[in-house]
């Protein structure tokens, strides 16, 4: 009698190792279909506004509008935003966006392409879902926008504007 219930829970136990098995090989494929994390590739504009008014900041002449940007939704609930750049002048710098920083967390980006040729593209990763505005100014987040200067010695400062990030 021992041996048919040793035997029985044996055989329950392979079989869920089994099915654990098939179950994380079908995630695993579908997780390789969906481009290895990402759920959701979305096109956006993104608008940053004054701190204190409802006008344009200098920040947002440094976002190509004259190009695409997206916002991509990861498996974990973050956001990646890939932001068409360009370099933008005011009286007081010269430079473009390199990063943000919302509440206490910094999300630094990481620029490919060339803001020569305007080419140029600002990634910003693991970004939280608040990000997702709309185009309402009320709505908007305020954020630390990050401005690498064009002089290497001059490093970087800061300008705080209020985004909106709307799906197209």
């Amino acid at each position: 009698m021992t041996h048919t219930l040793c035997y029985k829970r044996l055989c329950a136990a392979l079989l869920a190792l089994m099915l654990a098995v098939a179950g994380s090989l079908a995630a695993g494929a579908v997780g390789a279909a969906a481009g290895g994390g990402v759920t959701a590739t979305l096109p956006v504009a993104v608008t940053f506004w004054s701190e204190d008014s409802e006008s344009y900041s200098e920040v947002n002449d440094g976002v190509d509008d004259g190009r695409e940007a997206t916002l991509v939704r990861q498996s974990n609930g973050t956001y990646t935003l890939h932001l068409p750049i360009q370099t933008v002048s005011t009286v007081v710098f010269t430079g473009h966006l390199s990063g943000l920083t919302i509440g206490d967390i910094s999300y630094d980006g990481e620029v490919s392409g060339s803001l020569d040729d305007g080419s140029a593209v600002l990634t910003i990763r693991n970004l939280p879902s608040s990000v997702l505005t709309g185009s309402n100014v009320s709505r908007s987040l305020v954020v630390t926008c990050a401005i690498e200067m064009d002089v290497d010695l001059l490093g970087e400062t800061t300008k705080t504007a209020r985004m909106c990030i709307a799906v197209l």
